[in-house]
């Protein structure tokens, strides 16, 4: 059962999670957005506000190796992460420190007003 829904709205691809977001969550996440048809420069928005963090700093190698997989193909990605829980954005400051080397900007923010600003800044 997915945990997620993805939506193209504004130029950012918004991923929003709701329930206990795990591993197998993730990959099934990324599979849909591999079918998606997209441009070279990307916006994403992570919206785990409905979510529980189900992962562990351990899994978040695989994670951020999931991602690389996935998003070096293109040419530019920002991505936002919205959190209101204190272990959802523990975690996610854990996979920006691994996704350094991408040449992705990646912020984490508690309000998802605040993250579609920031990933509008720039085009």
């Amino acid at each position: 059962m997915k945990k997620f829904e993805v939506k193209e709205e504004m130029g950012i691809i918004q991923a929003c999670f709701y329930g206990e977001t795990d591993f197998e969550g993730f990959q099934e996440y990324f599979r849909v957005l591999g079918e998606m048809e997209l441009p070279d420069r990307i916006k994403i928005l992570h919206d785990h506000r409905g979510a529980t963090p189900g992962m562990n700093p351990v899994e978040l190698d695989a994670l951020a190796d999931q991602l690389k997989k996935h998003l070096s193909k293109f040419e530019d990605i920002r991505m936002a992460y919205v959190s209101d829980s204190p272990k959802g954005i523990a975690l996610a400051m854990l996979l920006k420190d691994k996704l350094t080397t991408m040449k992705m900007k990646t912020e984490i923010f508690s309000e998802k007003k605040s993250a579609i600003k920031w990933l509008n800044l720039y085009g």
